[in-house]
């Protein structure tokens, strides 16, 4: 196999990934120290994942961990009733007397406890209930969390794939802290872009691509406001690629002085 083929046969990203046996990582192992360009091939691949996770990372709330770990260590299973004693009147002579008031005192020792008992199982059911939202509110999102990494392998199958142009679109002088990434597959010619570093468009605008092709800019089509990542329109022979912002819906022709961020291929 010639080193075209092994760029093309998709081994070099099984091999940054590790999921390669470990004899195929010792092929590469020594093609790479006969073929340098497989050296510039695979940093190309390694940059690609770590832009790509880096513009996907997700963040957990600081707390999250002391709550689990808090709530794991409560364990109470309680199962009792309380009677309450409203009033005890006892007229007893002499000895008698002094007996009653001792069984009084322990009647109502009784009672408080039962107060105190029956306090803690409704804080404990209380609790409990609250356990049971959060594990609720977790499983919710683990399945999101579950559809959103189905999601994520889809987007990074397309950075990685040797036949994708990664074009980066630089912010302009109207938003030069905007940036952008077009993924160009020049022989399908489908195109991807990920706007996940634009500002949030007003509620009545949206962001639009176009590739400058033969010096005229093209249509590919409105970003969606739902997702960073899209699937645009295909296009040929693209020299250059540009995002502006323009109406809800987008419009035939550019706005050229709302043009965001552009970049040559």
């Amino acid at each position: 196999m010639d080193i075209k083929e092994t760029i093309e046969s998709g081994s070099l990203e099984l091999y940054v990934m590790g999921a390669l046996t470990p004899e195929e990582m010792l092929e590469i192992d020594a093609l790479r120290k006969l073929h340098p360009e497989l050296n510039e091939e695979i940093r190309r691949i390694e940059d690609a994942m770590i832009a790509y996770a880096d513009s996907h990372a997700i963040k957990p709330k600081e707390e999250l961990k002391e709550q689990i770990a808090e709530k794991l260590k409560f364990s109470v299973n309680l199962d009792m009733s309380s009677e309450m004693v409203d009033s005890i009147s006892i007229q007893m002579p002499g000895i008698y007397r002094y007996a009653a008031a001792a069984a009084v005192a322990l009647i109502l020792t009784f009672s408080g406890a039962t107060f105190y008992f029956a306090h803690q199982y409704n804080q404990t059911n209380n609790q409990l209930a609250a356990l049971r939202a959060e594990k609720t509110q977790l499983a919710d999102q683990v399945r999101y969390l579950s559809g959103e990494s189905d999601k994520v392998k889809g987007e990074l199958a397309v950075a990685i794939k040797p036949e994708s142009k990664k074009i980066p679109l630089q912010g302009t002088k109207l938003s030069p802290d905007s940036k952008a990434v077009v993924y160009w597959d020049a022989q399908s010619h489908t195109t991807y872009v990920n706007s996940a570093n634009l500002p949030v468009a007003a509620a009545d605008k949206q962001y639009q691509l176009w590739a400058i092709v033969n010096g005229k800019p093209v249509d590919l089509g409105v970003i969606s406001k739902d997702t960073a990542f899209n699937t645009m329109k295909q296009v040929e022979n693209a020299t250059a690629f540009a995002i502006t912002l323009e109406p809800l819906g987008g419009k035939a022709t550019p706005t050229m002085d709302a043009m965001y961020v552009m970049g040559g291929v």
